[in-house]
């Protein structure tokens, strides 16, 4: 699969739910980093592996539903690319909604992602709260 692919086929599977798809095309030693002020999101992840990147994406479902998570755009450049990712969060806490954006920055080799880099928008989030 080409790097387009394998991020579109990563996004698609979150977007379900589909765990068993996202961990086939996660590498055994993924690079995962949620970049984001602690203060709002306390979600803030620098981990390695697929056992750490699923207790990090763990973390933020206790709190929040992804309600919607759709792809807006995509740039690709080898085996890197970024992407816009817009979505509707609902607090489970408060029952707020919103909707917010990321922006996420992969590596990807031989068909994994072996490196994840998410950058949230944690205003939108803090409102939610």
């Amino acid at each position: 699969m080409t790097t387009e692919e394998v991020v579109r086929n990563a996004i698609q599977s979150y977007n379900r739910a589909d765990v068993e798809a996202i961990s086939a095309l996660l590498h055994d030693d993924i690079h995962y980093r949620i970049h984001a002020n602690a203060e709002t999101a306390p979600y803030c992840a620098d981990c390695g592996g697929k056992a750490a990147f699923w207790e990090a994406i763990g973390r933020i479902q206790s709190d929040w539903s992804i309600d919607d998570y759709r792809l807006t755009d995509i740039i690709v450049s080898g085996e890197r690319a970024a992407t816009q990712i817009s979505l509707t969060i609902t607090s489970r806490h408060t029952g707020v909604s919103r909707e917010t954006e990321l922006a996420l920055f992969w590596t990807v080799k031989d068909g994994c992602i072996v490196e994840l880099h998410e950058y949230h928008d944690t205003a939108a989030a803090a409102l939610s709260k």
